[in-house]
């Protein structure tokens, strides 16, 4: 038993792959393909945890795969990476169980479900990967899956697909231009260091920093991953493809680029940037918080200004990666440890807003909120869901987003960035604005004008749409009133951030071929 344990690494990127394959040949049984899809990523789910429970108790686990270079190909589940494949398993999950009763079938049933296991197979490759010209090799699924995905069409859509056409063709040509510059980066770290193992490029780097021989190019190949990482998690000024993406996607797609995409970014930056960049830091730091200032208010000034639901929940998604930026920016334990608290927070909330932001434009036929009004009588699940989710990104108690901005506050101003906190607490008021305000023109008052606007749906959401929502609900509730375990969690992954030796041990002191 505790064999098939150790394999667990391997398990949660091959099963998707293996489960793509299949779900092609069952194009034909839509059945098939849905039980068999969500018993499978339930099971992925409840593996992560346990993954992460034997990192938590057992140390860092280090897995092989292949046997190309010095030290091999290599899977790597610290407390950070298996902190975010149990973010991602479970999120994919909801947003799987969503998908059944929200995708329109002819898409559900050719290729979303082969599509949405190649997604998650990025995801977790990512995460767990010791490699860093792996690392680009699963950006590469990440990207082909979510732009197909993206054109998929969900039932009772309002969503012309020349407006999907035109957001996939930016997120494409975006992301090609950071794949570019990530396989330059890669390529002048490798005939740098001669490896590609980021243990191993840790080692030689510090090594380097310490004989005082580290050649300068090494800060420009650290300022590329700037661009990289930043371009993943849409900050400025590379935020652009963002709000167009978002609101063509389907809404369980917009839940897990928004829930956990993006934070592939900010997992790009405390993976390489502690670990092999750590000497050039003090560099990095100050641009780091300057682009997490100015994404925080480019986000919450154009999310003020919308009309269209989606679009909100697009800008606010830039705005509060800014916050995730700004605490890796400061660089203090309690700083990081603040981020990914907040991270995880903004996580399930924008999860659930996204989730039920379909549920909303499906009863409403639009996605302008000026066209909608008293949606609080026709669809009180919505209603409620949607101001839990409001209240948790505005920051306000009893909800998850609180702790994290508190603690994120906290953090800077023990860290002494007075000027830093006081703009981003100024900005902070703007997401409760605008968020309550999306509340309000949506939920409060009269029905909209019938004669105008035309009746709203009769059809109530399934339990496959409200399931999900209900669910990330309760745990924006219960990081709220009980974040112990998750403070305790992120303030031990932040530790192993700002001394990565255990994981370069663990990595280094494997036999050498």
């Amino acid at each position: 038993m505790m064999e098939d344990i150790s394999h667990l690494p391997i398990i949660l990127i091959a099963v998707p792959i293996l489960m793509a394959a299949i779900m092609i040949f069952l194009r034909s049984n839509t059945g098939a393909q849905k039980a068999l899809n969500i018993g499978v990523s339930f099971v992925m789910m409840l593996f992560s945890f346990i993954l992460l429970w034997q990192v938590w108790n057992g140390g860092i686990q280090v897995y092989e795969v292949g046997e190309w270079g010095k030290y091999g190909i290599i899977l790597v589940a610290d407390l950070l990476s298996s902190g975010m494949v149990v973010l991602s398993s479970l999120v994919s999950f909801l947003a799987l169980l969503y998908s059944l009763d929200y995708i329109e079938g002819k898409s559900l049933s050719s290729s979303y479900h082969s599509l949405f296991n190649l997604l998650v197979a990025g995801l977790n490759g990512t995460f767990l990967t010791g490699d860093i010209f792996n690392m680009f090799v699963f950006f590469e699924i990440l990207l082909l899956s979510s732009c197909a995905l993206v054109v998929a069409n969900e039932n009772g859509g309002v969503t012309k697909i020349s407006d999907k056409m035109e957001a996939t063709f930016k997120y494409l040509v975006l992301n090609m231009i950071g794949s570019i510059v990530m396989l330059i980066a890669v390529a002048s770290l490798y005939a740098t260091v001669g490896t590609l193992n980021m243990a191993d490029i840790s080692v030689k780097v510090s090594a380097m920093s310490a004989a005082g021989t580290l050649p300068w190019h090494i800060y420009a190949i650290a300022l590329l991953f700037i661009v990289v990482f930043g371009n993943k998690a849409a900050i400025f000024p590379m935020h652009y493809w963002l709000p167009d993406v978002h609101p063509t996607a389907p809404s369980p797609i917009s839940a897990m680029l928004s829930g956990v995409m993006i934070k592939v970014g900010a997992y790009g930056v405390l993976r390489v940037f502690f670990l092999i960049f750590k000497d050039a830091m003090f560099l990095l730091q100050p641009i780091i918080i300057f682009l997490a200032l100015a994404t925080i208010i480019i986000g919450a000034v154009s999310a003020v200004g919308q009309k269209d639901v989606k679009r909100l929940l697009a800008y606010s998604s830039v705005s509060q990666i800014g916050y995730v930026f700004l605490g890796i920016g400061f660089g203090t334990v309690y700083a990081l440890a603040a981020s990914l608290v907040f991270l995880v927070n903004h996580a399930i909330a924008k999860s659930m807003l996204f989730l039920t932001s379909g549920g909303i434009i499906h009863h409403a036929g639009t996605r302008d909120m000026t066209k909608m009004g008293g949606m609080m009588k026709t669809s009180p699940v919505m209603s409620v869901a949607f101001l839990i989710g409001a209240m948790s990104i505005a920051g306000l108690p009893p909800m998850g987003g609180f702790i994290a901005k508190f603690v994120l506050f906290d953090a800077g101003l023990l860290a002494e960035y007075y000027i830093p906190i006081a703009i981003a607490l100024f900005f902070a008021v703007f997401t409760l604005f605008y968020m309550f305000r999306a509340w309000l023109l949506m939920f409060w008052g009269e029905i909209r004008d019938v004669e105008k606007y035309g009746e709203y749906s009769s059809h109530g959401p399934s339990y496959m749409i409200v399931i999900p929502i209900v669910t990330l609900a309760a745990l924006a509730f219960v990081f709220g009133i009980y974040a112990e375990p998750l403070i305790a969690l992120s303030q031990a992954i932040a530790e192993q951030l700002i001394d990565p030796q255990p994981y370069i041990d663990a990595v280094m002191t494997r036999v050498v071929r």
